[in-house]
């Protein structure tokens, strides 16, 4: 028979159940779950047992190829339920006092998941990892796998770990230790450890990393100097162009529409002298006992009049100074 704790963990239910797997890698990380015995002390909705564990993995269309179960204790749930699915479990205690200064827990931990990297032919199954809240002792070992076997920095698998599992690792001393492995890793002359998943050493592996990083960027600022290029190229273009325009009167459009004005001002002048001539041999216009007649203003005149009033205004409101738009305004309204 196997005995259970009675008492739920302390701040148990305020994480949450399931967090996401860790990009490049095959860790997923939960808090334990809990025997029926103990969510019946649950609020509704809040309980979290092995088969609400395997429900969450399977609807998001994952499976788990192990559990490595990190608490000190064997009262949470039976482990039977994890076999009893084709599911390997593992089992480390790690004590919550004194943990981080456990080197052979360390070295457990990553000869367990080497060993199950190796051995295992299905490459999609997830690794399960959990302690009590699945956040601090979960965290550090997960973290130092990264960094001891994967060459990853402290900060690389710090916030990978914490974006992931959706909680942050608590215990500053735990975040100063893996930051000191780090350093200690990168301090050795020689890297026998091998990368996972490519079987590389860590340097080559790291040296690859950073090669496709450096092409990557390489390829961002590339395209940032070709837009860059493409944008000098268009306003060279607009530079020649108007300074063709400059050269040669302007533009085709411009020369035909100056043309056009000066076609109907000529066109207006004839019609003026017609007038003047009619004006004279019918006796209207001209003077009359030294005093001018006072003669129909024509249409030409009117357009012509017209187009300057059009020109003040367009200068006026051009230049934006109030006083002369006032000015204009009650010109307009003299009118």
């Amino acid at each position: 028979m196997v005995r259970t704790n009675r008492v739920v963990p302390k701040e148990w239910d305020k994480y949450t159940p399931l967090g996401a797997v860790i990009p490049r890698t095959r860790f997923i990380i939960f808090k334990t779950p809990l025997n029926e015995s103990l969510n019946n002390r649950i609020p509704a909705g809040r309980e979290f047992t092995v088969s609400h564990l395997l429900r969450m993995v399977a609807e998001r269309n994952q499976r788990l190829g192990i559990v490595v179960d990190l608490t000190d204790t064997n009262r949470y749930y039976d482990k039977r339920d994890i076999e009893g699915m084709c599911i390997e479990y593992e089992k480390l205690y790690c004590p919550g006092r004194g943990f981080i200064e456990r080197d052979d827990i360390v070295d457990s931990f990553n000869r367990a998941i080497q060993k199950f990297i190796e051995k295992s032919d299905d490459k999609e199954a997830l690794i399960g990892i959990h302690c009590t809240r699945g956040v601090n002792r979960s965290g550090y070992l997960v973290c130092r796998f990264l960094i001891d076997c994967l060459g990853w920095s402290s900060h690389e698998a710090i916030e990978a770990f914490e974006k992931a599992r959706g909680h942050g690792i608590g215990k500053g001393t735990y975040i100063t230790a893996l930051h000191k492995a780090a350093k200690e890793m990168r301090d050795k002359p020689s890297r026998e450890v091998m990368d996972s998943d490519s079987g590389e050493s860590i340097d080559e592996a790291r040296k690859k990393r950073k090669r496709k990083r450096r092409e990557e960027g390489g390829n961002e600022m590339g395209n940032m100097i070709k837009n860059f290029l493409g944008q000098l190229g268009q306003e060279a273009s607009q530079l020649e162009e108007l300074s063709w325009m400059e050269n040669n009167g302007g533009s085709p459009l411009m020369n035909w529409e100056r043309r056009e004005e000066r076609a109907e001002e000529e066109g207006d002048e004839g019609e003026e002298e017609e007038a003047e001539e009619e004006a004279q041999t019918s006796g209207i216009g001209g003077t009359v006992d030294g005093y001018e007649a006072a003669g129909d203003e024509s249409a030409a005149q009117k357009r012509r009049a017209r187009r300057k009033r059009l020109e003040k205004m367009f200068n006026v409101m051009k230049r934006g100074r109030f006083h002369e738009i006032q000015a204009l305004r009650r010109e307009m309204g003299g009118e």
